[in-house]
């Protein structure tokens, strides 16, 4: 990265905002498209910091000088809800940098498609106290997200392929042509799936997971049929194969971090 930036500015956040977002511009990749670029925003627009010139995807950067751990705060809890239900939320780029070397050391990526009311958590409101008294943030929860959601781009100071990290985006797109709530059954079903942590495995071992899933959705009292209903979508996508009798395989493995 341009650590000489960073030198115009005598706020360290504001600095490492500058150099992050001047290294993104110059050298990342739309992952959604063939794109070799990403075109940032203009200055002062609200949550897209950058959109692909070709298909327009947009992106919101988080950058911060310590790995990302379960979750990271984002903006205004129902604003974000609203922005997943209408699909204008923008795909995100979680970017770790080393702060004495100025030096990326990973930067993986969260389709928009994948996110859901599942993954984000509502923050108590701003006590009375506050400038913004009764405000109401939100968390975004990466540990909830299924492993195919967090596509690695730069891994330990390593630049992954291009190919690979379109592939692992374009696998799942598509999610953008259905419904908020269909997209989130269908990434809640393949995080349990994932947790399993078998290539092969059966309809009961998805059941187990029928707490949590109901508790994610508490409007739907029939969780085994959707279950099974997300089940065949992701067979039919070519991520499982049925064997028959209730059990399944995994073909699509995620990228192993």
């Amino acid at each position: 990265m341009d650590s000489s930036l960073a030198a115009a500015y005598t706020s360290r956040s504001q600095a490492a905002r500058a150099v992050t977002e001047t290294w993104v511009a110059e050298n990342l990749y739309c992952p959604s498209c063939s794109s070799e670029t990403l075109d940032p925003t203009k200055p002062g627009t609200k949550v897209v910091d950058f959109r692909c010139p070709v298909c327009t995807e947009p992106f919101q950067l988080k950058s911060q000088s310590h790995p990302f751990h379960s979750r990271v705060l984002d903006s205004a809890y129902e604003p974000m809800i609203q922005s997943i239900a209408n699909f204008t939320v923008p795909s995100f780029l979680f970017l770790h940098y080393n702060p004495l070397e100025w030096m990326v050391r990973d930067l993986f990526l969260v389709p928009r498609h994948f996110l859901s009311p599942s993954f984000i958590e509502k923050r108590p409101p701003l006590r009375p106290t506050a400038e913004r008294a009764g405000w109401v943030g939100c968390n975004i929860l990466l540990s909830s997200l299924p492993q195919d959601a967090r596509i690695d781009a730069v891994r330990n100071g390593i630049d992954l392929p291009p190919g690979d990290v379109r592939g692992a985006w374009s696998a799942f797109s598509f999610l953008r042509h259905t419904t908020a709530e269909s997209r989130g059954w269908i990434a809640d079903v393949l995080a349990c799936v994932r947790e399993i942590r078998r290539i092969e495995f059966t309809l009961d071992d998805v059941y187990a997971f029928e707490g949590r899933l109901g508790e994610l959705h508490k409007d739907n009292r029939n969780v085994r049929p959707k279950i099974r209903q997300q089940l065949q979508v992701l067979r039919d996508r070519g991520v499982l194969e049925f064997l028959g009798r209730g059990r399944y395989r995994v073909i699509r493995v995620p990228q192993t971090r």
